[in-house]
């Protein structure tokens, strides 16, 4: 219906939205701003603005989608006066709770704008029966969204229940999964991926290692490291952190478990990387409070330099380690006493003396056979596979007493809290023992310090030019395996220096009675 001439021109503002819109091509919303286009000019109304939150529900209490920064520019619009009336597709699309509606509703009383939606009448919210009719429909749809979130956990729970995959994005050690076809479809089960899995289990390993034994294992800023420098990607593409692959580790998926806030939600269908007691183990270790997130390695801030905290002052028996420091700019790091003042080395020249001295006791023949690795002592105690049975009855215990509790109208409270804290203090032993036995199974299966150097190739350039092998072994290993190996074969202590140039030393080289290496004879 047109105006006449003589009746002043409505000015309306159009207000479209619409709760999700993962293609982001705001197609929705397209569709409600032509019908209320469409309205207007029937009206005889001319638009002075569209507001839009594109992908954006009317129902969430937090998160940016809950926020609706379109409806607060039409709320503000509406109370300055620049429009006389809201054109929308249907009042949910408006509002869809009460707490949305009221603000409006005080506007309108004293603006006296019109609401006009597409698919219902006029709304006058200016009258006693109009709000009601309006906040009658804001209640009603209240219950529909609240009883459709109720049909949803339920689904959402009777899927954890039966172990199937939730969907999201794709986890390390998984391969892609396709995305459902229809609403109804079940989720495909993901597969395990061979070469990420094995790098989650030896990952897995070398923590619960380095937990028993620091001297064994590695932390997961190492781990890190190593990956990045494989170029080893997360499933995002990106570069692993502490975060990420401590996420990843702690994840019940890794175990065949189903993950629901990021706790162990029960069995899954697909299969795990690693088992579930080594997970356990993980998930103990990787949170256990003593754990500073600046020690071990693990906040980043890994040695730069092969003596670091290693080498140790020899002057006056003093014995404080040694740490780089105090070089000025353009000048060559040096190593210094921590204790005080009383030793102070240029850094590269001992550490070149120091790990062409490693290297020649690694490649002597007397140094070869005892670096295989010690058959692994067998463990005392119950066995994993006994701690997990118990672990099994004592959970399957706290279910059943729960259960009990559920069905009995009288049953004290009080009873069942007692209870259940034993039953839990029991399991949350054999979580520890599960720990201890999985670390010591870690540390005893961990090879040998030099299962992992190609010692022919070693030996065969050592032979040929001992300044090629000390090229070619740091570029091949990582400090932080270099560092390991000399803390392992030996203590190195910095003596002070003779007074003059030592007989046969070059001018500005290194004299190597300043260097005393003793070897610790764990070879």
């Amino acid at each position: 219906m047109a105006t006449n001439g003589t009746e002043r021109q409505l000015r309306a503002v159009v207000y479209t939205r619409i709760s999700h819109d993962p293609s982001g091509k705001a197609e929705g919303v397209t569709r409600q701003q032509e019908a209320c286009r469409k309205l207007a000019a029937e009206l005889g109304w001319r638009i002075v603005g569209v507001k839009t939150d594109d992908d954006r529900t009317a129902i969430g209490k937090s998160g940016d989608r809950a926020r609706r920064p379109a409806y607060a520019e039409l709320l503000d619009m509406l109370s300055a006066g620049e429009a006389d009336a809201v054109l929308v597709w249907h009042t949910d699309r408006l509002y869809r709770q009460a707490r949305d509606l009221e603000p409006l509703i005080g506007i309108v009383e004293r603006t006296h704008v019109l609401i006009r939606p597409v698919k219902q009448g006029e709304l006058d919210l200016a009258t006693a029966s109009g709000r009601m009719v309006a906040r009658i429909l804001a209640s009603v749809s209240t219950h529909e969204v609240e009883h459709a979130v109720e049909r949803m956990k339920a689904k959402h729970e009777a899927n954890r229940r039966a172990g199937i995959n939730p969907g999201g994005p794709r986890t390390f050690g998984f391969r892609a999964v396709k995305p459902k076809a229809t609403k109804d479809q079940v989720p495909q089960v993901p597969e395990v991926d061979p070469g990420e899995a094995a790098l989650i289990r030896e990952a897995a390993s070398a923590v619960l290692a380095y937990a028993a034994d620091p001297e064994t294992g590695r932390t997961l800023t190492g781990i890190c490291r190593d990956w990045n420098e494989r170029k080893i990607p997360t499933p995002r593409g990106k570069t692993w952190t502490i975060q990420s692959l401590r996420g990843v580790l702690l994840s019940p998926r890794i175990a065949g478990r189903i993950a629901h806030r990021g706790e162990d939600a029960g069995p899954a269908q697909w299969d795990a990387i690693v088992d579930y007691d080594v997970w356990l183990a993980l998930r103990n270790v990787l949170n256990d409070p003593s754990r500073r997130s600046g020690s071990a390695g693990d906040d980043g801030r890994q040695p730069k330099y092969l003596g670091s905290g290693l080498y140790r002052c020899g002057r006056d028996g003093c014995g404080a380690v040694v740490r780089p420091g105090g070089a000025r700019a353009g000048q060559r790091q040096q190593y210094r006493c921590t204790s005080s003042a009383h030793l102070i080395r240029t850094a590269e020249p001992v550490d070149d003396f120091v790990e062409r001295t490693i290297l020649a006791e690694i490649v002597s023949e007397k140094t070869h056979d005892p670096f295989w690795p010690p058959v692994p002592e067998a463990p005392e105690g119950p066995s994993i596979e006994e701690l997990n049975t118990r672990h099994t009855i004592l959970t399957t215990r706290l279910e059943v007493l729960a259960e009990t509790f559920a069905e009995d109208d009288e049953a004290d409270p009080l009873e069942y809290r007692a209870a259940s804290r034993k039953i839990k203090e029991r399991i949350a032993a054999v979580e520890q023992e599960i720990t201890e036995a999985a670390t010591a199974a870690a540390s005893a299966a961990q090879p040998g310090p030099l299962a992992d150097i190609d010692l022919p190739e070693l030996v065969r350039r050592h032979k040929a030019d001992p300044a090629d092998a000390l090229a070619w072994w740091r570029q091949t290993y990582s400090l932080e395996r270099r560092r390991k190996l000399l803390a392992l074969l030996a203590e190195v202590t910095l003596m002070p220096g003779r007074r003059g140039r030592p007989l046969g030393v070059a001018a500005g080289g290194l004299d190597p009675a300043s260097v005393r290496i003793d070897w610790t004879g764990n070879a």
